[in-house]
């Protein structure tokens, strides 16, 4: 959710309503501290009063209406209350449509959601039109170093593998390493994608080079829960292929990296500030 209140006018609002404008900006600020705090039931409760004082004053068509309708599918998402964030969100996107266009930027984070509701329900084919259109409007609104786009990009490739489309898969991951190859961007994921994807494709050589290069990456970033899914791949793929010493070796190493304390964040974009 973003932090930065609006401050800018509404086009339409009137004057006598400029309080209450104010007053539901407040109240979505609240809301913004309350879930940084993981609040999700009183931010939602500060959510919904300051829709409906937006709604009042600007009209229920107003874009900052389904702004404020996307911050409440968020919290909706983080509860696990995917119907209702379904529906928050495609109230937010066709209010987006009428008022702009189907590709404009606003539209790109609430399509992204829907493609993270279907995919947290395990409709991942409904989910691959979504997280496509998504990673469309953020390539022709923002730029590919942005974390949005990167963010879409790794949802559609890791849709791709699960779908068992390593082909697809890997052109997303090839696109989108040349912009994070690098000590901020987080190289390592997509790595780890792409050993997927090679494992899918049978291409064990490569897969395990890969699995390799990501772990240690993971280990410099204290991603030590990856790490030991790397070293668990890697020495499946060994013994497929008969290599048991590799292999036991691997698992070892792997155990001993179960016992340390991670401490990767959630947001593995937080360093992919490239371009914001």
């Amino acid at each position: 959710m973003n932090s930065n209140t609006d401050t800018t006018p509404v086009p339409g609002a009137r004057p006598d309503g400029i309080t209450t404008l104010n007053e539901a900006r407040v109240l979505e600020s609240s809301a913004e501290q309350l879930c940084k705090k993981s609040d999700w039931q009183p931010a939602n409760q500060l959510l919904f009063q300051a829709l409906e004082k937006r709604k009042a004053i600007a009209g229920p068509a107003d874009p900052g209406v389904a702004k404020i309708l996307e911050r409440i599918a968020t919290i909706y998402i983080r509860q696990n209350k995917l119907d209702e964030a379904e529906k928050t969100l495609a109230e937010a996107a066709k209010i987006l449509e009428d008022a702009y266009h189907p590709g404009h930027a606003l539209l790109g984070p609430v399509v992204e959601l829907q493609g993270d509701c279907l995919m947290k329900q395990g409709k991942n084919a409904e989910a691959e039109s979504f997280l496509k259109r998504a990673g469309d409007i953020y390539n022709n609104t923002l730029t590919m170093e942005n974390r949005a786009t990167l963010r879409a990009s790794y949802k559609l490739a890791k849709l791709y593998i699960q779908l068992d489309k390593p082909e697809e898969a890997k052109k997303v991951i090839e696109k989108a390493m040349k912009y994070v190859d690098t000590p901020l961007g987080p190289v390592s994921e997509f790595r780890y994608q792409m050993a997927l994807a090679q494992v899918l494709c049978k291409n064990n050589n490569e897969a395990k080079e890969l699995f390799k290069n990501a772990s240690e990456g993971f280990r410099q970033r204290n991603n030590y829960l990856r790490v030991v899914d790397c070293l668990q791949k890697y020495a499946a793929i060994c013994r497929s292929t008969g290599e048991d010493i590799q292999a036991e070796t691997a698992m070892r190493e792997a155990e001993r990296y179960k016992t340390l304390e991670n401490f990767y964040p959630e947001d593995i974009f937080v360093a992919t500030l490239l371009r914001a």
